[in-house]
C-alpha cells in the first residue's frame, strides 16, 4: 500500500484517536492504523473506521467530559 500524498510505502502500526463529540472527548489508544513511513499521514481500514465509530456510539450518551479508552478493549 502507498500513501495517497507522497507515494511512499504505509506500514503497519498504531495510534491514539481523539475526536471532540458534544458533550466529552473521546481519546481512543493503541488503535491499529497503516502510517506513512516519510510524511507519517495515518490511514485507517474499513473495518477499524467502523469500530471506531461503534466506540464513539457506546460512549457518547454516558461521558459528560473526557473518556481515555484502549482500541482492543472496546472493540471486541
Amino acid at each position: 500500500m502507498n500513501c495517497f500524498f507522497c507515494q511512499d510505502d504505509m506500514v503497519d502500526g498504531t495510534t491514539t484517536y481523539m475526536a471532540d463529540l458534544e458533550n466529552c472527548v473521546v481519546i481512543i489508544k493503541n488503535v491499529p492504523c497503516h502510517r506513512c513511513s516519510q510524511c507519517g499521514v495515518e490511514s485507517f481500514s474499513a473495518d477499524i473506521a467502523q469500530k471506531i465509530e461503534e466506540i464513539f456510539d457506546k460512549l457518547k450518551n454516558k461521558l459528560t467530559k473526557i473518556a481515555v479508552v484502549n482500541f482492543s478493549n472496546q472493540a471486541a
